[in-house]
């Protein structure tokens, strides 16, 4: 436990921070501050941000594989006579660590970053739990039965190849194999019955984990409860400790867990060592002798001497955690302005950005609804989101390529069986206006567009009277550039599909981040900048809820319906202890 705990407070305290570090010099290197795939420019300094960036993802790989390569090393070791002195882990340890700065180690790169984030199978580390396919990307896949069932078949095949190559970093460790070895030795050793085998093992850790954590929540969520029942006023206290305590946990039972993922692959391997090609054998395991293994009596205190230290570092950071805590409880307790936007409508009642979809969303509660626009070949305005009509009308056609006209006559369908016909923009205001609803009115690019279409589009607003009366963003940074100068007072927000480390330089009045980089960090960053923070597309509940707590300015989503019964929720409430579970899943996360 001594070792899984150093592991885990390394990677956070030590590797995290040298990593952003290294990020954030990599993007002042091309002139930015934050992230901006938008601000991206081809200037002198870009060589050496794709140079740091290189070396970023090398030193993470190189860090990656270390902290797998010394658990799979530690486990290997242990015998009946106690585990390998410290000698023998920095001489098994440096030899891996010798061949990940071999260009032979690159498939197993593919791997740990590509392979098994995505599907989850095996080992973990906080290195690479954010790798994944965004929500925006996989949402917008999942739309489309074609591209639904692809993604869901690419998945598979994905997790197929995840299980074969499982015993990938193991081989590497404890053998002479290089990368591509390593991955041709796995896919030769997991097939068959030892494929279910290991499957079945694998999926109990993570079946344990998963009890464990709903165990460590429930645990948790007692003394507050008590608290709020007995003495309210020392619930910001009792929640936060418990938060720290909790947070403690977590970060032990996820280490736990790897360790666990590690031995069960560990073992895997030694019982298929026969199969091994030719040329790899796994390296000796050597039996400390009788003057390493020592008396009981002097062994008993080795022991006695790691517990306590575990237990002193434990309980400081606990303390530490819990203090932490205060502020984080009394900033998530309280009740939550942020405003829910309906995506597009809401396709519960109405298929996307048609009318019906707007009533659905006016019916529902929205406070805002986030339509598309774009110019027709004639430029004129429709409201539209997909720059090609196949997913939403069946007919493979631009919009770009077809007059109003033309466009309005097209029956849109979605997977629910809602169908409307595509709206001009003036039919969409207008029936936005009779409804009381807001717009946030997103500028899109058809590429019918001319060099003034944001004049034109202000234009247009101006005549049917509803320029002032909504607000506007966009991913086209020169088009929320040229409608902010020409019209400063009204409010802009600026689209970042990723973003990173900082808000970017800009003239907009928020920021609306994709969910999966719409991280604490960067609504800290966004309200030191002055920048309101929107997040989309949140669809999941707990997300929603997550967001809610954080009180972001808006929530831009799907499913506005759940969204807006948990912010009634958060309204109603007394006491801490829902305030703490909402943290709880935020926090502590067990693998």
């Amino acid at each position: 436990m001594v070792l899984v705990l150093a592991m885990q407070l390394v990677v956070l305290v030590v590797v995290l921070p040298i990593l952003r570090w290294l990020f954030k010099e990599a993007l002042r290197a091309n002139g930015m501050h934050g992230l901006d795939l938008g601000g991206m420019t081809t200037v002198a300094g870009l060589p050496l941000t794709l140079g740091l960036v290189a070396l970023l993802c090398a030193l993470a790989f190189w860090l990656l594989c270390l902290q797998f390569a010394i658990l799979v090393v530690f486990l290997s070791r242990l015998n009946g006579q106690g585990p390998p002195t410290a000698r023998e882990m920095f001489g098994a340890v440096g030899k891996v660590a010798r061949k990940l700065l071999r260009p032979s180690s690159f498939p197993l790169f593919c791997y740990l970053f590509w392979v098994l984030p995505i599907t989850g199978f095996g080992f973990t580390s906080v290195l690479i739990q954010g790798i994944a396919i965004p929500p925006f990307i996989s949402g917008e896949l999942y739309k489309s039965v074609a591209s639904g069932v692809l993604l869901v078949l690419f998945l598979l095949v994905l997790g197929f190849i995840n299980v074969r190559l499982a015993l990938m970093v193991p081989v590497f460790a404890l053998t002479d194999a290089t990368g591509g070895q390593a991955g041709r030795a796995s896919w030769r050793l997991v097939r068959g019955p030892g494929e279910l085998v290991l499957v079945v093992s694998v999926a109990t850790v993570l079946l344990g984990a998963s009890v464990a954590s709903a165990l460590l929540m429930g645990m948790a969520l007692i003394p507050t409860a008590v608290s709020d029942a007995i003495a309210p006023a020392a619930s910001p206290v009792v929640a936060a400790y418990s938060l720290g305590a909790a947070q403690l946990v977590g970060l032990l039972l996820t280490g736990l867990v790897t360790a666990m993922v590690s031995a069960v692959l560990v073992v895997a391997l030694r019982r298929s060592q026969g199969k091994l090609p030719a040329g790899l054998e796994l390296h000796a395991i050597s039996n400390p002798g009788p003057a390493a293994a020592g008396g009981s009596e002097n062994s008993g205190q080795r022991r006695r001497g790691p517990r306590i230290l575990l237990a002193a570092v434990s309980a400081g950071l606990a303390l530490v955690l819990g203090t932490a805590a205060l502020d984080t409880m009394d900033q998530l307790a309280k009740h939550p302005d942020t405003l829910v936007l309906a995506h597009r409508g809401f396709s519960d009642g109405g298929a996307e950005n048609t009318v019906g979809g707007l009533e659905a969303a006016s019916k529902a509660g929205a406070d805002l609804v986030e339509i598309d626009v774009m110019q027709s070949r004639d430029n004129e305005y429709v409201v539209m989101h997909d720059v090609n009509l196949k997913r939403l009308t069946g007919q493979n056609v631009e919009v770009k390529d077809l007059s109003i006209a033309e466009l309005t006559v097209l029956q849109v369908r979605d997977l629910a069986g809602h169908e409307g016909s595509i709206p001009t923009l003036s039919q969409y205001i207008n029936r936005a206006r009779e409804l009381e609803m807001p717009l946030l009115i997103e500028i899109k690019l058809s590429g019918a567009e001319p060099a003034n279409h944001v004049d034109q589009l202000v234009a247009a607003l101006e005549a049917l009277d509803a320029l002032d009366t909504n607000i506007y963003h966009s991913l086209d940074k020169p088009s929320v550039e040229r409608l902010k100068r020409l019209r400063p007072d009204l409010s802009v927000g600026y689209i970042m599909a990723f973003a990173a480390v900082d808000v970017p330089d800009t003239v907009a009045d928020f920021i609306v981040v994709e969910e999966w980089t719409a991280t604490p960090a960067m609504q800290h960053a966004a309200n030191r900048a002055g920048l309101g923070f929107m997040v989309w597309t949140a669809n999941d509940e707990e997300r929603q809820q997550e967001y809610l707590r954080r009180d972001v300015d808006g929530i831009i989503t799907d499913r506005p319906d759940t969204a807006l019964s948990s912010r009634s929720s958060m309204h109603g409430e007394s006491g801490l202890a829902p305030v703490l579970l909402d943290a709880l899943k935020r926090f502590v996360v067990v693998f």
